[in-house]
């Protein structure tokens, strides 16, 4: 009788555990097949002064280049770098930077890494608070750079070591 339980207990718990496989990995595969955001997403950033900033506060009738970086991440800092050194060419487009790091964090970024994006009128500096930029914007890499023209559909997506070019190239096609 003991052998009995101990066969049945054993049985369920290798379902549930096989189960618990099955779901994951097609769960993963599903996500794996999606890739990036080809439509700009929902979603609810923070800017620094508190106020938040959904897709609604877009600009319209312009490109966007929406990065997502972590100012500990060296590909962020080279791709943003390369980027504030050619930003003059990136005049048709509105930029959305967006980390999950503290504000102080990020102006020393900015301050070190992308000196002349700081302050411009076509860079807004946003917070992802809510941990929503992943799952929404379904990045592969870090950096995640995305252009979307003004219709808020993706142009082209570019992970980690892009080239600054191809990215100008995609903002002013």
């Amino acid at each position: 009788m003991n052998k009995l339980i101990f066969a049945i207990k054993n049985t369920r718990v290798f379902i549930v555990l096989f189960l618990s496989v099955l779901f994951l990995s097609l769960t993963c595969v599903a996500y794996a097949q999606t890739g990036p955001a080809q439509i700009i997403p929902d979603f609810t950033f923070t800017r620094f002064n508190g106020q938040h900033f959904s897709r609604k506060d877009l600009t319209v009738n312009k490109k966007m280049v929406i990065v997502f970086f972590d100012v500990s991440c060296d590909h962020c800092q080279n791709e943003l770098k390369a980027m504030s050194n050619r930003f003059d060419d990136f005049k048709k487009a509105e930029f959305y930077l967006v980390s999950m790091d503290n504000v102080p964090s990020i102006q020393a970024f900015m301050k070190k890494f992308a000196p002349k994006m700081q302050g411009k009128a076509n860079v807004t500096l946003l917070r992802d608070v809510n941990r929503q930029f992943i799952v929404r914007f379904r990045p592969i890499q870090f950096p995640a750079t995305y252009v979307y023209d003004s219709n808020k559909r993706l142009v082209k997506y570019f992970g980690q070591n892009s080239k600054v070019a191809d990215i100008i190239t995609a903002v002013n096609k």
